[in-house]
């Protein structure tokens, strides 16, 4: 299994680090947004979260860390830790912060790598937000680092794309499994310029606008994806000896849009996506604590 992991991990490291680019180009002006204490954050996040104020929190899988900053901007964290495994990723966000004025420590690793080798005990709040869990290739391990690198009494805030999202492509035909079982499925194109393709003309991330950087983006890396279902995520945490203390699906996907058939609602915060087909559960979040 480890060897497994770090494969596909390591593939997917490849393919992040070209889309990271891509992604980051249709952003206007994102250190200027920070500066004016500008967040990314939607309101399910937000108050699931709460005032984070003295409290040190971890953002697993940040990607380029714009909803880590936003924690200190929104929501009073100081000096989050963002790990993810995108060289890119990490590199821009590292900038950005600097850049921003914006005290947060950022750090490249493998998120098994990470609970390998950092403190246990360390965390009031582990965060972990918007397609994450699909690139991984164990949870049962998973949620035993959570569960190693939280305090006692420190909780988890889980928010993600639901698992019924992903069974169908983008013509909304059904193509993938609700649960993989671990099983790989593998990606030639990589991880795709889903920025790009989600625009609505205007915001791309809640309040931060979209200009139109690279074209006709082409991931030269394949990646691989992992399908979970619900008591896969929910389960891996009971499992590592978590109380699980709020549940909730949603019908809407904030930003990102999964099928060609959708229709665009804009919230305050940003963009936010419904099917115009049957009812579909697109997101859904979990919190749970540790004993």
């Amino acid at each position: 299994m480890r060897n497994t992991a770090i494969d596909a991990h390591e593939q997917n490291r490849a393919s992040w680090n070209e889309a990271v680019v891509a992604h980051n180009s249709h952003k206007v002006d994102q250190d200027g947004f920070f500066r004016n204490k500008g967040s990314t954050l939607y309101p399910e996040e937000i108050g699931l979260l709460g005032n984070l104020a003295s409290l040190k929190v971890c953002h697993l899988q940040c990607n380029a860390g714009q909803d880590t900053l936003s924690l200190v901007t929104r929501l009073r964290a100081e000096n989050p830790i963002g790990v993810d495994i995108s060289d890119n990723a990490i590199e821009f966000a590292t900038k950005l912060a600097k850049d921003s004025g914006i005290q947060a420590t950022f750090v490249r690793a493998d998120v098994f790598e990470y609970f390998d080798t950092t403190e246990a005990n360390q965390f009031d709040v582990v965060f972990v937000s918007y397609g994450t869990v699909n690139w991984l290739v164990d949870l049962e391990r998973w949620g035993r680092g959570v569960h190693k690198v939280l305090k006692s009494g420190g909780r988890i805030v889980f928010i993600d794309f639901h698992p019924v999202c992903y069974i169908f492509n983008q013509d909304m035909v059904h193509e993938y499994p609700y649960t993989s079982a671990g099983e790989p499925i593998h990606e030639s194109g990589g991880v795709s310029d889903y920025v790009a393709y989600s625009n609505t003309g205007g915001e791309v991330m809640p309040n931060l606008k979209y200009q139109e950087g690279v074209q006709d983006f082409r991931n030269p890396n394949a990646s691989v994806e992992f399908c979970w279902g619900l008591s896969d995520t929910i389960g891996s945490l009971v499992k590592a000896g978590m109380n699980l203390t709020h549940f909730k699906e949603y019908p809407y996907s904030n930003f990102f849009k999964p099928y060609k058939a959708m229709t665009s609602e804009h919230v305050v915060e940003g963009p936010r996506w419904r099917s115009t087909g049957p009812m579909l559960p697109l997101m859904y979040s979990v919190c749970a604590s540790k004993p």
